[in-house]
């Protein structure tokens, strides 16, 4: 006889056996929620706003599958080394000396993107084009369990890190550089936090497809195992480690969340406990981010750190480490700091620099995971204000609708 208090370890169970050999936990996304959304897609059931959101994603995944796959041979700037296994990136804010015959020095000018190092010369858009597609594909495959999207992903990562003929060397010595700095800069290590954030949980959701071997695990952890050992063995790693802002947070989280998926769940407590600690540096005693307001884009980079902070409160939860309600020696917190930017949602000015404005949509995200695990009801309120907010507005940016659309797929959101 089945009694209730079974019937949900018993509903988990079917759960991990409807999805073939997907019974791996998931990082970044609720395994069971994920599982939930797909169900209400099939029947027909899911919000207008997520078979909308889903029927877009299918949409993109289509086209992806006729692109050619991404890789760091294909830039036309070379790296110092001669090597162009060797990823290579240029610093978005940093322009050239117009008055210069050669445009050196390069002078950095805070939040102002210059379009030309963001072009196909270098790899950073290739990386973004490999991990959006790649997390693309792999929810197309999961949610429609069609082979053809779980047959593309798997190219576009063999492609990148696997073979012989175009794969990235696993590390970014020269990520975020600057033209006429012959120097790596820690910086760029910012550049890999999409691999960290996408390609372990893409790999748990192709690992049961037929183009996807044990072989392939093994090889693409190898150079993912490889790839951790420079970030915290490398003198960019440390000094990235050791920075008191959004760029120390992204390193921690892809330490952690690397560290997790490949076993070593020693680093990853470590990493997490560092986090943590590193609160009372990131925050002043009434949760400002001190170092992400001296920004031009002090909103955009306080969300952004936030994102991060959550996220390897993610990889916590896997570990049985508490960050969402953790409190540093000084008191210093995740609440804290959400405290200090939230009443922007009910109409307060934001009184920082953001020379691109206060984009409440990078706040969702975070609001949702910290509904889910404080037992205040207070995030549940600001995330639905926070969304009534977003929908009412007439002009909607794609960016924004992405952001939510991800979000309802993932199972973040129900709107």
């Amino acid at each position: 006889m089945v009694t209730n208090k079974q019937i949900p370890y018993i509903f988990i169970f079917f759960i991990l056996l409807s999805f073939k050999g997907f019974s791996v936990s998931l990082l970044q996304m609720d395994t069971l929620v994920l599982y939930q959304v797909k169900q209400k897609i099939q029947d027909g059931t899911a919000s207008e706003r997520t078979l909308s959101a889903y029927k877009a994603l299918i949409s993109k995944a289509n086209k992806l599958l006729s692109i050619e796959n991404p890789t760091v041979m294909d830039k036309t700037i070379m790296p110092p080394t001669g090597n162009k296994h060797d990823y290579l990136s240029i610093s978005r804010y940093w322009w050239p000396d117009p008055e210069s015959p050669n445009g050196l020095p390069w002078s950095r000018k805070d939040g102002e993107t210059n379009p030309d190092t963001q072009t196909n010369a270098v790899d950073r858009k290739r990386l973004g084009t490999l991990t959006s597609g790649v997390e693309n594909l792999c929810l197309a495959y999961y949610f429609s369990n069609d082979t053809r999207y779980a047959e593309k992903a798997a190219s576009m990562l063999k492609t990148w890190f696997l073979d012989e003929e175009t794969r990235m060397n696993p590390h970014l010595e020269y990520a975020q550089s600057v033209p006429g700095n012959s120097k790596g800069r820690s910086s760029g290590i910012l550049d890999g936090k999409s691999i960290a954030s996408v390609v372990p949980d893409a790999l748990i959701i192709i690992s049961n497809s037929s183009y996807w071997t044990k072989n392939d695990t093994e090889n693409i952890n190898q150079w993912l195992s490889e790839y951790l050992t420079w970030l915290t063995e490398s003198e960019l790693g440390n000094t990235e480690n050791n920075q008191k802002n959004n760029h120390a947070s992204w390193y921690k989280f892809q330490v952690a969340s690397l560290a997790y998926y490949l076993g070593n769940e020693t680093l990853a407590k470590e990493t997490v406990s560092l986090a943590q600690e590193s609160l009372d540096q990131q925050l002043d005693f009434e949760g400002k981010q001190t170092h992400e307001l001296e920004r031009t884009r002090s909103f955009f980079y306080s969300c952004y750190n936030l994102e991060a902070l959550s996220s390897i409160a993610m990889v916590g939860d896997k570990i049985d480490m508490d960050m969402w309600n953790f409190k540093s020696k000084n008191k210093k917190s995740l609440a804290l700091a959400i405290s200090y930017i939230t009443p922007i949602i009910d109409g307060k000015e934001w009184p920082y620099t953001d020379i691109y404005g206060t984009d409440l949509s990078r706040l969702v995200s975070t609001l949702s995971r910290m509904s889910k695990h404080s037992k205040s009801k207070t995030y549940s309120k600001l995330l639905s204000k926070t969304i009534d907010i977003l929908l009412k507005k007439e002009k909607s940016t794609h960016e924004k609708n992405d952001i939510l659309d991800a979000l309802c797929l993932k199972g973040e959101i129900n709107i």
